[in-house]
């Protein structure tokens, strides 16, 4: 199957099962001319939520979590910002066939890893007796899609904020769900965190290949290639972790400047 054709796949159709497919064999030698989907084919069942501005329901506080429902709750809310993720990817891969192949070769093995971690998650739900859809799916990371115009910005976006944001929101719920006694939550969320970790690290390295003024500050145009309604706070989560950015290669100053964002 060529790369084109998987991601199309994706997007395309409307069961969770196609938005996870595995091919044994993937080729890139056909990426054919950029593509931009408005919006991924969803089945009923994992529909996006219609909801206004603000109408977003909160996680459960911390206190609550020994109830395995409020858990649960915790646990969708992460395996839907992982569906998310692998659309987005997909959209990236259709809409920038003339990246380095090196960069789409990342970029789709990062791909397979978030639809893994879609996979773990669900298992984790059916544990805790709940499906995967039974509660609201959110747009949250798609409505940032018309901004990602070039690879660059795909990397600022997700890699270096989305995703770098994790490296807080992992072990964060992670110590969590240890102090309540939940391993196999526990486990899940320090899975999700290696993963992150080179998720990032992806995005570093690449950044660095892609900026467009070599001579220019690499903060500045990691703030350029944002957009006004995205800034460096959103790089971050509850807890700030230094330890795991450092593993992740991103650079000493980057990891000041975030935390005071």
């Amino acid at each position: 199957m060529e790369v084109r054709e998987f991601a199309l796949h994706i997007l395309e159709n409307e069961r969770i099962e196609d938005k996870l497919l595995d091919p044994p064999f993937l080729t890139d030698l056909d990426p054919g001319s950029p593509l931009f989907l408005r919006e991924p084919a969803r089945a009923h069942n994992i529909r996006f939520s219609a909801h206004t501005r603000g109408e977003r329901k909160k996680l459960p506080p911390l206190q609550e979590l020994y109830d395995i429902e409020k858990r649960a709750v915790c646990l969708h809310r992460f395996c839907g910002h992982e569906l998310l993720a692998v659309e987005m990817m997909a959209y990236a891969l259709l809409a920038f066939p003339e990246a380095p192949t090196a960069f789409r070769r990342g970029l789709l093995f990062t791909l397979k890893e978030e639809q893994e971690h879609v996979r773990i998650y669900m298992k984790r739900l059916e544990g805790l007796g709940l499906t995967f859809g039974d509660l609201p799916l959110y747009k949250h990371f798609w409505r940032h899609t018309p901004f990602i115009t070039s690879p660059i910005r795909y990397v600022s976006m997700m890699s270096l904020t989305f995703e770098m944001a994790n490296l807080d929101f992992a072990p964060f719920y992670a110590s969590a769900f240890r102090k309540i006694g939940d391993k196999e939550s526990e486990e899940l969320m320090n899975r999700i965190l290696l993963d992150e970790i080179k998720h990032v690290r992806f995005g570093i390295n690449w950044f660095h290949k892609l900026q467009q003024r070599q001579d220019s500050h690499d903060w500045v145009e990691y703030c350029e290639s944002l957009y006004p309604y995205l800034t460096p706070k959103r790089a971050k989560g509850h807890i700030y972790q230094e330890e795991y950015r450092q593993k992740a290669g991103v650079p000493d100053d980057w990891i000041k400047k975030i935390e005071e964002a």
